[in-house]
């Protein structure tokens, strides 16, 4: 749209601050003993302004009493939802549309791999006053999860974002994937899974206990019976002028788990058949799973079992090379000035921060493989987590298309 006034230019990007959507919800069939239960919204969202996304504040208390834990896992409370799926019907795709199907450790980590502080996570220990934890690193802070020390009480407030549009975006260009009530009207629907951890020797979401410990969840400073979500929406201004000149497109995150194919030494080997849509990042996280071939929490995050990565095009064309993880994961170093982080890999194809730039997976001739491929050591109960950051419609109208 060429020729824009300086007005025209101020009204792209006008965001109004975070507004109430729910407040303080506990999940539905949980309990103190064990947490677990969900919550499950539909037609929860004002859409008379649109949207550059959800954030969520998640609070709550689990004291672990009589023993310490035996093990915990690294990435401790953000094991708290263990699955997050936001979906609806969007006018241009016809039909339904998964946004976010991810679990909210997942979720957290790949938002600080670009950047410090992006997203918060804290913990009071004993009634202590709260400490934000330390900006992920390789390795991973143990104050992630403390609850490997002496039995006591712990108060946990974890804050993330839901962007709509792709992770670490320019803000001149996220007007692109704002959600409008013309295209989504009613159809969002928003369910959230929280996770376990019981008392005993069993293996859960914090890790795995000995034999005596207890485990008792409450809310956020022993106030209320269960952890609560409290969600926010994040609405944005643009001027008419400009609101009528941009129908949004929209992307995708969904988190694919694999275990079997990590477990058995090999190299080249195919972990994940991609989307043949335009992509922006590939994300990888690898470990062990706490429970294994099932849960999303990992007793370890690490970059031993797979030791080399590459994006192969029809078998023999290399994306990214298959060359060795870290080489790899200094991308991020270089692109985003962040630090690696341990266990998660980024294979980023809009270092500028333009979606344009997306590989053009729907370019990927039919009968041809986009694929994920590694030299994997092979690892009992090795597990890892997927997720294809996919662009299933582009902006369209005359701000987008000069």
């Amino acid at each position: 749209m060429p020729g824009l006034t300086r007005k025209q230019l101020g009204n792209l990007f006008r965001p109004t601050g975070p507004k109430v959507v729910a407040i303080g919800l506990s999940p539905v069939g949980g309990s103190a003993a064990g947490l677990g239960g969900s919550n499950n919204l539909s037609q929860f969202l004002d859409l008379s302004l649109p949207l550059q996304g959800l954030r969520f504040v998640v609070k709550g208390r689990c004291t672990v009493g009589a023993a310490a834990m035996a093990s915990v896992t690294p990435e401790g409370f953000l094991n708290v939802l263990s699955n997050i799926t936001l979906q609806g019907t969007n006018s241009r795709q016809k039909g339904n549309v998964v946004l976010y199907n991810i679990d909210l450790a997942t979720l957290w980590m790949i938002q600080n791999l670009f950047g410090e502080r992006t997203a918060q996570y804290d913990i009071s220990i004993g009634g202590a006053a709260a400490t934000e934890v330390a900006d992920p690193t390789m390795p991973l802070p143990a104050g992630y999860n403390p609850t490997g020390g002496a039995a006591t009480t712990y108060d946990f407030r974890i804050v993330v974002d839901l962007p709509l549009y792709p992770f670490g975006a320019m803000p001149g260009v996220r007007p692109q994937f704002l959600m409008r009530n013309e295209e989504w009207m009613d159809s969002i629907q928003l369910s959230v899974q929280w996770g376990t951890q019981i008392g005993g020797a069993v293996a859960g979401i914090l890790g795995t206990g000995a034999a005596g410990t207890t485990i008792a969840w409450a809310g956020y400073g022993g106030v209320g019976a269960l952890p609560t979500l409290d969600i926010y929406s994040l609405p944005m201004i643009m001027g008419l002028d400009i609101k009528d000149s941009v129908v949004p497109g929209f992307c995708s995150r969904v988190a694919q788990p694999i275990n079997l194919v990590l477990q058995a030494a090999g190299n080249q080997i195919t972990l994940f058949n991609m989307q043949k849509l335009p992509t922006t990042r590939i994300f990888t996280k690898f470990g062990v799973s706490v429970v294994p071939n099932g849960n999303p929490a990992f007793s370890t995050l690490t970059e031993v079992n797979v030791t080399a990565m590459g994006i192969t095009l029809g078998g023999n064309r290399q994306v990214r090379n298959l060359v060795d993880v870290f080489a790899h994961k200094n991308d991020a170093v270089d692109i985003y000035d962040r630090g690696p982080i341990q266990g998660y890999n980024l294979f980023d194809f809009i270092g500028s921060g333009n979606p344009d730039s997306a590989y053009p997976g729907d370019k990927v001739p039919s009968g041809s493989t986009f694929q994920l491929v590694a030299n994997v050591a092979g690892v009992v109960n090795a597990y890892g987590i997927i997720v294809q950051e996919q662009v299933l419609y582009t902006a369209e109208g005359a701000l987008y298309s000069f």
